[in-house]
């Protein structure tokens, strides 16, 4: 059962299956000729690729997780998923070895240690349940979710002092799985997180007193249902199930008391946890469900928002009235003929409906999203509204989610049905795009301003030199053609089992983690 969406919708959350496709030639590490039997570097020290998959013997062992680098990989694998089965990861070539990968022989295997080679690259921690949810901490606390369909799911917090193993420090028991997870931004005493599933709550975390507490069920206080100093009664917990499911939501960054989430009910909500009741506004966002909704980058006011009718729609908090839909999906009129370049094609169920939304940390203006059962993620541009500007077919499965580099530039991070993560530098097709020009209005060198005083930043934040920014669209009024990008910078392959989440770690983003069955795995990037 999948609390979230309706039975003929796909869920967001990825979990498996029943059958695989075979890899295609978006799988960069195989071809006609057979899989890479991947062996240690002699010159350098073990590979990650030869890396194991095996954790610590004793599954009750609190330190169940590490690194073996004396394994070769194998490819073995069951074309049905099975969360027991669990096959040792790979790293790939970078881009100019992916043409070389592709052209190997079973006796010359590519072997790339991308990494420190006097370091592990790729650890992991096992779990005992199935892995959704997650997010990383500034200071390396890492909050998973399990994903069970029954009302016995869970909430873990892990720690590693070197991310070389991992420690389990608190678990906190919830009904339903979480669809996302977020710690509060730029605070570390206390720590605070927010989930959403059935509602949205708020949780005290304290990792020394081994304490793990639902603060604030802000779904139950909007209902009158709980008072904002007191915890939930037996009879609140009781309405619970009741709500419009909570599908996203999204934390200020500017301004950590305000939250925005979205609903299946077709709304959006801003929370204030400095109001009394908690609720700010509310609105009607789409004409049906509304999967995801993030604030844009440095701004109080401007959010944008994703769901199951297609399309990507901006607010102001300023001016509820009118919205600004910069993607929607091709008219039905025109559905019959072949879709245009960057436009997503519907679903197996005749649905358009895009998943999840991922503004840039670094251009407010830009966004990525990808629809249901799509192996495409696509790039807007505010400023070029209507049509994608860039679309990333690397993919050969369903995209399960999309992450911003935190510190790099136009860097993505993608994740998908079938086993691998995708790193993407759009540096340099941003510039193709452009043809060299910096003209646009939001490049000028002059942010972005509100009569507010909230400032938004579209040259990429205070002190970048606008000159720099490959992501600046001439400010001609002709559309941009659509470029589709096939080929990502770096893959992480993972063959046993589909990559259901990922997440940056905040500090440098020299690391990532991502979940598949019931692993988590950080893997070394720079």
């Amino acid at each position: 059962m999948d609390p979230f969406h309706n039975g003929n919708k796909r869920s967001s959350i990825s979990f498996g299956s029943s059958q695989r496709q075979p890899y295609s030639k978006n799988n960069y590490l195989n071809n006609a000729n057979g899989p890479v039997i991947a062996t240690q570097d002699q010159g350098r020290g073990p590979s990650p690729f030869g890396m194991s998959g095996n954790t610590a013997s004793g599954s009750n062992s609190k330190r169940n997780s590490g690194c073996d680098l004396n394994a070769a990989y194998y490819t073995n694998r069951s074309p049905m998923y099975s969360p027991l089965d669990f096959s040792p990861p790979v790293f790939s070539p970078n881009h100019a070895q992916l043409q070389q990968a592709r052209g190997y022989t079973a006796s010359n295997p590519v072997v790339s240690n991308l990494m420190n080679p006097s370091m592990a690259s790729v650890c992991e921690y096992q779990a005992h349940y199935p892995l959704f949810g997650l997010d990383w901490s500034v200071d390396d606390y890492v909050c998973l979710g399990s994903y069970k369909e029954d009302s016995r799911n869970k909430l873990q917090i892990i720690h590693s002092n070197d991310l070389l193993s991992w420690d389990s420090v608190v678990e906190a028991d919830v009904v339903y799985p979480v669809s996302r997870i977020q710690w509060a931004p730029s605070q570390l005493h206390p720590r605070k997180l927010a989930t959403c599933s059935d509602s949205l709550r708020i949780w005290n975390v304290n990792p020394e007193e081994r304490q793990f507490q639902e603060q604030i069920n802000l779904s139950l206080c909007k209902y009158n249902r709980q008072h904002p100093t007191s915890t939930a009664t037996t009879e609140d917990m009781k309405v619970i199930g009741t709500f419009p499911p909570i599908t996203s939501f999204d934390w200020n960054t500017v301004d950590t008391n305000l939250i925005i989430s979205s609903s299946i009910d077709t709304t959006c909500i801003v929370w204030d946890l400095q109001s009394s009741h908690y609720v700010k506004t509310q609105l009607i966002a789409h004409d049906s469900e509304v999967f995801d909704v993030r604030f844009l980058t440095k701004s109080t006011q401007l959010f944008a928002s994703c769901g199951g009718d297609g399309s990507v729609r901006v607010f102001d908090l300023r001016s509820l009235a009118h919205s600004t839909i910069i993607y929607e999906p091709p008219s039905s009129s025109s559905s019959s003929s072949a879709p245009a370049a960057g436009t997503t094609t519907p679903s197996s169920d005749g649905s358009y409906a895009l998943l999840r939304l991922e503004p840039s940390p670094y251009d407010p203006n830009v966004l990525a999203t990808f629809a249901a059962d799509s192996n495409k993620i696509i790039i807007l541009d505010m400023r070029n509204p209507e049509s994608p500007i860039l679309t990333l077919e690397g993919h050969s499965s369903s995209v399960n989610e999309i992450k911003w580099h935190p510190t790099k530039r136009n860097v993505l991070l993608s994740c998908s049905d079938d086993c691998q993560v995708l790193y993407w530098d759009l540096n340099n097709s941003f510039m193709e795009i452009n043809g060299g020009s910096v003209k646009s209005p939001g490049a000028s060198g002059t942010p972005l301003e509100d009569t507010d005083g909230d400032t938004v930043m579209a040259d990429g934040g205070e002190g970048s030199n606008p000159h720099e920014d490959p992501l600046s669209l001439t400010s001609s009024n002709e559309k941009q053609a659509c470029k589709t990008l096939e080929t990502p910078n770096m893959v992480y392959a993972n063959r046993a089992q589909e990559i259901n989440n990922i997440a940056w770690r905040p500090q440098r983003g020299d690391w990532f983690g991502c979940v598949s069955g019931k692993k988590f795995q950080n893997v070394r990037v720079f």
